[in-house]
């Protein structure tokens, strides 16, 4: 009985829910709620498609950074940080709205080239007002052909495929590398599932995980990024912040390693695999592929770091961004001279203009094209558009310990949920005037005709037991007439030497000689 009345209010739940979906969403719900057709509260309304579009429009794209906040755990690491956190310190996102974008300074176009164009303008000019009035009519006139010799010289520079090719190459790369940052999430998340317990030993032992994962990647990305190195330059910070107790600092400070002190990033990974192997011998791993699998995830966040070490070191050649750049320079270099507008005594059918609009829009392309190459080739230093690796750090830091610790074994209790029968998620307003392209496959809409369907027998196949025929011939030109059931098959088999084969041909039987 009980089981019964939680059903039927279940079933009552979803047929008010569903209800309210649909009066939400301006479809109406009929008389499944009981209402009729006329009530105001469930009457289907239109809406016209440019309310539709005037209603998308006012919600314009919008996002916030959200952050955990606790009392019981503080983080250490802003103790040495070297930029605050918040949006306007984050890596540069598109959530505004778009002519505000064009008009933004950090991390725009116009932060980027302003001292080159500002240059390149004070240089233009200068010459120009020696053309115009330090020349004499006959140097005008030599000076002119030099205009049309240098303007024709521009022509010959590939100089979209240099650019285009380069910075290809460059962005390609940049995306790689931020595919390579390494977040602790899925290891951490297996240590908690299966490193099970709130017994202090055992939450200390997840807690250690999480703490040495975070030291890791600090030693690691110091060595790599500005932003880091600045936030913890020496192992002294480490201690500092929490991230290094004493016993483990004189321990790390033993480790000798002969090429470069730099790379004892890994030995907190070590100590991780140790204590890994140390749970499955104590029983808090039940069995070794649960050890197997921890591994591996320590392994793929250990080769995050790894990753980026190359990258940091196997660079893009230097020729090739020396032909880039100069190619580039140089052709504005030849615009100086080229791009002049003739006085109107040396050409009476040109037109005087002062401003050289278009050659200014190739230098904002050109230009910023290769600016955008330059920042995106190190993205590990302190610009606008370089990785945020202490912002990653903090975010790390916060998750690592919620993982393992504050939200170890908590689940909410199961419930008869109201989502049992056949009703939508909910929509807001906002949301459901976004337009939905869902997936559809190719074939969805493809119909096959009843004679297609249709098994053959063995006297549509051609070689059956009579023997082997050829159905390969075309049909006679005072042939008219056609079989019409054959005429909608659009494959016919046919018979080789090699086996059965398709071919759209009349289905005539012919021996084989």
């Amino acid at each position: 009985m009980p089981e019964k009345n939680a059903l039927a209010m279940n079933e009552e739940v979803s047929v008010e829910a569903r209800c309210a979906v649909r009066r939400s969403t301006d479809d109406g719900c009929g008389d499944e709620c009981g209402s009729t057709t006329g009530t105001s509260s469930c009457r289907p309304r239109s809406r016209p498609l440019v309310n539709a579009a005037l209603h998308y429009l006012a919600f314009p794209a919008w996002s916030t950074l959200t952050r955990a906040s606790s009392n019981s755990t503080r983080l250490p690491l802003d103790s040495y940080a070297v930029c605050a956190r918040d949006k306007r310190d984050m890596t540069i996102s598109y959530s505004d709205q778009f002519f505000k974008l064009l008009l933004r300074w950090k991390g725009s176009l116009w932060k980027t080239i302003w001292k080159d164009l500002a240059l390149y303008l004070l240089l233009y000019y200068t010459i120009n007002m020696v053309y115009r009035f330090g020349m004499t009519d006959e140097n005008q006139a030599k000076f002119l052909r030099y205009i049309v010799l240098f303007n024709g010289w521009t022509h010959e520079i590939p100089l979209t495929f240099l650019l285009g090719f380069y910075v290809a190459m460059i962005i390609r790369r940049w995306w790689e590398q931020c595919q390579w940052i390494s977040w602790p999430d899925q290891l951490l998340f297996n240590v908690s599932a299966l490193i099970r317990g709130n017994e202090p030993e055992t939450r200390i032992i997840r807690r250690t995980i999480a703490r040495y994962c975070i030291l890791s990647s600090v030693l690691a990305w110091r060595s790599v990024s500005l932003r880091v190195l600045m936030r913890y330059p020496t192992d002294e910070h480490l201690v500092t912040s929490g991230l290094m107790n004493q016993e483990e600092y004189e321990m790390f400070r033993q480790i000798e390693v002969k090429v470069d002190p730099h790379k004892k990033w890994f030995v907190p990974l070590n100590w991780i695999q140790t204590m890994l192997v140390r749970c499955l011998e104590q029983e808090r791993l039940t069995h070794s592929n649960e050890l197997r699998g921890l591994l591996d995830n320590l392994n793929h966040y250990r080769q995050g770091f790894f990753q980026l070490f190359l990258y940091d070191w196997i660079t893009i050649p230097l020729v090739y961004t020396q032909v880039a750049t100069i190619s580039v320079y140089g052709f504005f270099a030849f615009t100086l001279i080229g791009r002049q507008f003739p006085s109107v005594n040396d050409a009476k059918e040109s037109v005087d203009l002062y401003l050289p609009v278009f050659t200014i829009l190739q230098f904002l392309f050109y230009i910023g094209w290769l600016k955008v190459g330059e920042d995106l080739m190190f993205p590990f230093g302190a610009d606008d558009e370089d990785f945020e690796f202490n912002y990653i750090l903090d975010r790390n830091f916060e998750m690592a310990y919620l993982i393992v610790d504050d939200l170890h074994g908590q689940v909410p209790p199961c419930y008869v949920d109201s989502l049992n029968a056949p009703v939508e998620l909910l929509h807001t307003k906002g949301s459901r005037g976004l337009f939905m392209h869902p997936q559809k496959q190719h074939l969805r809409k493809h119909e096959i005709s009843e004679l297609e369907m249709a098994m053959a027998d063995e006297h549509d196949i051609p070689g059956s037991a009579k023997g082997p025929f050829c159905c390969v011939q075309k049909p006679s030109k005072k042939s008219t007439s056609r079989s019409h059931s054959f005429d909608n098959l659009p494959r016919h088999l046919s018979r080789s030497s090699n086996g059965p084969t398709f071919s759209r041909t009349s289905l005539q039987k012919k021996p084989i000689l």
